[in-house]
């Protein structure tokens, strides 16, 4: 739990232009027991990010105001140790895999279950 958010559930980060993934996103982790922010643009992101700090971040890579990593880059710098993951469209599905830039990335489209059951592990790992 992240003490900013006063919620005994895990709170989520959802940083995606496409209204229906993110819909998606909040209606799957949601039913897993997690807290939902959400933003279509970076900047916005960072606002929500200010006022309460997210446990995760999911966060597109191409979004229409920021680069995704430099995005992940400036939630990092804010909070340190923050749990960032990258999401990007590619040619095949795949499991989140380190990404160059030092985020774990996701490739769209991706297994909704997978991804709620991966990033709940994630969460409930020592930081």
């Amino acid at each position: 739990m992240s003490p900013e958010s006063g919620s005994s559930k895990p709170l989520l980060l959802v940083v995606e232009e496409d209204r229906l993934l993110r819909w998606s996103l909040r209606e799957k982790f949601a039913s897993a027991g997690w807290e939902i922010l959400e933003a279509g643009e970076g900047l916005a992101a960072l606002d929500l990010a200010a006022a309460r700090r997210p446990d995760l971040a999911l966060v597109a890579v191409s979004l229409p105001d920021l680069d995704g990593a430099a995005l992940a880059a400036r939630l990092f710098t804010a909070y340190p140790g923050a749990r960032i993951v990258l999401m990007t469209s590619a040619e095949r599905p795949g499991a989140v895999a380190p990404w160059a830039g030092g985020w774990p990335l996701v490739e769209k489209p991706f297994d909704l279950d997978e991804l709620v059951s991966w990033a709940s592990s994630f969460h409930s790992s020592p930081r």
